[in-house]
């Protein structure tokens, strides 16, 4: 376990457990430091990932006794999507018995694909309850100009209704303001989160619900899931497994993934999707992927020839 300067008062009763979130060069050690009001977390200019474990640090401000864990970043340069998922697991265990707040850091300026996909990691690794207990903080608001907040946000549909379903709603950190009236806004802002939840917080249940949701998707893009246990008619079979060959198809075509059925060749499905989703297809490799995604569309049409004569 990491900790950082734990305060004694973050044992108290009104504790508000937090915990950041956000790909690398968001801001979260930073955003960290700041709410606490003392450099709890290490911070650098650097063009690699600094954060590589979950650390905790805990503090007083305005009164209240807080517990903050910094987390490793979306697409960590140092570690697989498999593993940051696996220590994003334990800030849960960090923040025992669950945290209050998951603020999800986004850098104000320009929606890449990476900022739009990290999005989706928040549900992938906690699942879709944690937007319950979910505030989005611009960090580097300042880079907005005379932007209102709102409006960058609705510039992206996707980014917009991202935050409409984030129960807590967005903050601004914005460097040009006072410091300690953001960190104060903010506060109340994740107490009224608190009193919407009527107290309640996030768990280690709904956290083994969302890794088992993760497994069971795996198993079945990765065609692990035995036949019977699908309870599907002939039919039914027919679309799973014409649907996971030509993805499957497209996938090794590209390069992403070796071919064979191997356990270690063999990548996990948010890793494959990630891959496949930041890979630059050229021309040749898009027609790659086409003839992969046919070639193996075909083998599940011979194989079920006979039920579709029928």
């Amino acid at each position: 376990m990491a900790e950082s300067g734990e305060s004694s008062a973050a044992a108290g009763s009104s504790e508000l457990r937090m915990v950041l979130l956000g790909r690398t060069g968001s801001g979260r050690s930073s955003a960290g430091n700041t709410i606490l009001g003392r450099s709890a977390f290490w911070t650098d200019a650097s063009p690699v990932s600094v954060t590589h474990r979950c650390q905790r640090a805990g503090g007083v401000s305005d009164g209240r006794s807080l517990r903050v864990i910094d987390t490793p970043g979306f697409f960590h340069t140092c570690m697989s999507p498999d593993e940051v998922r696996v220590e994003l697991g334990r800030c849960v265990d960090l923040s025992t018995p669950g945290p209050h707040v998951f603020l999800l850091l986004l850098r104000a300026g320009r929606v890449t694909r990476e900022c739009r996909a990290a999005l989706d990691w928040i549900c992938a690794a906690f699942g879709p309850q944690a937007l319950r207990f979910t505030v989005v903080l611009i960090t580097w608001g300042d880079a907005l100009g005379a932007k209102p907040a709102e409006d960058y946000l609705k510039e992206s549909t996707e980014l917009w209704e991202f935050v409409c379903e984030c129960a807590g709603g967005f903050h601004v950190f914005d460097n040009g303001q006072e410091e300690r009236t953001q960190v104060t806004e903010l506060l109340q802002k994740m107490d009224v989160l608190v009193q919407r939840n009527a107290g309640d917080h996030y768990t280690g249940d709904m956290l083994q619900q969302a890794e088992s949701a993760v497994r069971h998707a795996q198993q079945r893009i990765l065609g692990e899931e035995p036949e019977e246990q699908l309870g599907k008619s002939a039919e039914c079979v027919f679309w799973y497994e014409l649907l996971s060959a030509v993805g499957r198809g497209a996938v090794e075509a590209s390069g992403v993934m070796e071919k064979g059925k191997g356990k270690g060749k063999k990548v996990k499905a948010i890793q494959r999707a990630a891959a496949i989703a930041s890979t630059p297809l050229s021309i040749t490799t898009a027609a790659k992927v086409m003839g992969g995604a046919v070639r193996e569309g075909t083998k599940v049409l011979i194989k079920h020839k006979n039920t579709l004569l029928h």
